[in-house]
């Protein structure tokens, strides 16, 4: 067994496919299928499963993944330690994000990280903060980034930024003429929301509770698990919303309004588990996060 076919094994597991983990290690897609073809004959199973272009773990294969990412982060780490190698690092960084961070946050945040590592390719899977946390803890992503702080005593979180969801509607709603509204009205307005699993939903469902304004008191018009869908349909006439003001400032067709004295604010979260930090891409990440989090305060 080789690092080299390791590596390969790797890429292969975390891309899905022989062809984008040749890109990113640079050779050819026959020299990945070789040497993941040597590595199972050796191991005598079989690691993959073919599906069409692309590729997915055997249980086997499951089992060998997180073993090799050990293996090769020990290697890596050894040669830059005891051989003083020039520093480089190289690999797969999975995260799991809700959706307002991989709108605005995330496309500065990595764009910065890759300066600084260029050889680390990311993914990157966006669903709602509690799916996104969920990932994390299952080994099914190494980072996330919520806006909910997680109830789960296995995940570490640090608040890496600062998010204020505003009142918006379509801009010749009758509303956007005055541009504000109280919280009377809007219990009145049909809305449309996030998901239950949505940390944007939560944030706002906890203000009005502070309000004195149950959940149950709002005109709900839908359900969305995408804020796209919820642009178009306020876009449309049929309903409020809730947005992050990051996204709103570059939305056009919609007008945003001020609820008096009510101010929704919440916290964005790097999470991760201690078994992560074992990778050195992993660790790397969040020190750099954290302190492209101080340089920005």
């Amino acid at each position: 067994m080789e690092v080299r076919q390791l590596r390969s094994f790797v890429a292969a597991a975390e891309l899905g496919s022989f062809t984008r983990a040749a890109g990113l290690i640079g050779v050819t897609q026959a020299a990945i299928s070789q040497q993941v073809a040597a590595l199972e004959k050796e191991l005598q199973v079989s690691l993959f499963q073919r599906q069409g272009r692309g590729v997915t773990l055997t249980e086997r294969g499951h089992q060998l993944h997180q073993q090799a990412r050990e293996i090769i982060t020990l290697v890596d780490r050894a040669l830059l330690e005891v051989g003083n190698l020039p520093r480089q690092l190289t690999g797969t960084l999975r995260i799991a994000s809700s959706t307002v961070p991989s709108e605005w946050l995330l496309p500065e945040l990595l764009a910065a990280f890759r300066t600084q590592w260029p050889g680390v390719h990311e993914t990157l899977a966006v669903s709602d903060s509690q799916l996104a946390a969920a990932a994390v803890q299952s080994g099914a992503a190494d980072v996330g980034f919520v806006g909910q702080l997680p109830s789960s005593s296995k995940l570490e979180s640090y608040p890496v930024a600062e998010d204020e969801l505003v009142l918006v509607v379509a801009s010749d709603h009758p509303l956007a003429a005055t541009g504000r509204t109280t919280l009377k009205q809007l219990s009145r307005l049909p809305l449309i929301v996030r998901e239950p699993g949505s940390a944007s939903r939560h944030c706002v469902e906890q203000e009005l509770q502070q309000h004195g304004v149950a959940a149950d008191d709002l005109a709900i018009a839908i359900e969305a698990n995408s804020n796209g869908a919820i642009q178009a349909a306020v876009e449309q006439g049929i309903g409020a919303a809730f947005l992050s003001a990051h996204s709103v400032r570059t939305l056009r067709g919609l007008a945003a309004i001020k609820v008096r004295g009510f101010h929704p604010r919440r916290q964005l979260y790097l999470v991760h588990t201690a078994r992560s930090l074992q990778s050195e891409i992993v660790d790397k990440f969040v020190t750099f996060v954290t302190e492209w989090r101080s340089s920005a305060s």
